[in-house]
């Protein structure tokens, strides 16, 4: 087993990923074929099922993209459940303290790091490679962190300090709204949020992400944000992308006159 953003992170560079929101298994198969790192399944913020994210994560199997599952919640049964199905990672929303943080770290590794209960049916092959499941995912599992609220920028010193807190990745859409600036990510105030999460994964040794949602309408948004210290990069989603390209149609159409 490979976690390709713990890979590329090693190797000193970034990781690309995106959001499903769809719940299709064909458009996560084809995602995992086209370059990205890791793929994100939104259960937070569209319908998804176990049985479907189970789905999408036996079609993201078939690729080299490394599968996280984004809760709803920090959920100790939604975590074994996600991972016992196969996913690699977890990315948490709303942790807004190291209390929080280390809720979801210790959900997503087993005895004596952590709370996992052992049942890893379809992550471990359906019992065909239990030994090793069990030897490696420790170190292979990543729990993301979600930073979304002005709570949470004051306390990601103590967040990072949490063992088992791999990384972050900034949900610009809800820090925006907690810091009282709702959609504006240019202004002062979210910029120096935004900084100040950077420095303090700096100064924990880990590497800091962030959600950029423009990606297909501004390509450059993802050149800043690695300008600006991020390595994590959560890039647009399965709905923006095939929203692009159906209004690049209608463009194209435009352009002939009808």
């Amino acid at each position: 087993m490979h976690n390709r953003i713990k890979d590329q992170f090693a190797a000193g560079k970034p990781a690309f990923g995106t959001q499903l929101r769809f719940g299709s298994p064909a458009i996560a198969e084809l995602c995992g074929h086209s370059g990205f790192d890791f793929l994100v399944i939104d259960s937070e913020h569209a319908p998804q099922t176990p049985t479907g994210i189970q789905a999408q994560l036996q079609a993201i199997g078939n690729t080299p993209a490394t599968p996280i599952v984004r809760l709803p919640r920090i959920d100790e049964e939604q975590i074994r459940l996600y991972l016992d199905m196969g996913a690699l990672g977890i990315l948490a929303p709303f942790v807004n303290t190291a209390a929080q943080a280390a809720e979801g770290a210790r959900a997503c590794r087993y005895p004596p790091v952590g709370i996992r209960g052992f049942g890893p049916h379809r992550a471990a092959q359906y019992g065909l490679r239990t030994d090793e499941y069990f030897a490696e995912i420790n170190d292979l599992v990543i729990f993301i962190a979600l930073i979304e609220t002005a709570e949470a920028v004051a306390n990601i010193d103590e967040i990072l300090a949490v063992e088992g807190v791999d990384t972050f990745v900034i949900g610009p859409v809800d820090l925006s709204i907690s810091l009282g600036v709702p959609f504006d990510y240019e202004g002062s105030v979210f910029q120096d949020a935004q900084a100040e999460l950077a420095a303090a994964a700096r100064r924990a040794g880990k590497p800091a992400g962030i959600g950029v949602y423009r990606s297909a309408s501004d390509p450059q948004s993802i050149q800043r944000a690695m300008d600006d210290g991020f390595s994590l990069i959560l890039a647009g989603g399965d709905e923006p992308f095939l929203a692009a390209g159906c209004q690049q149609m209608a463009r194209v159409r435009a352009d002939l006159g009808y």
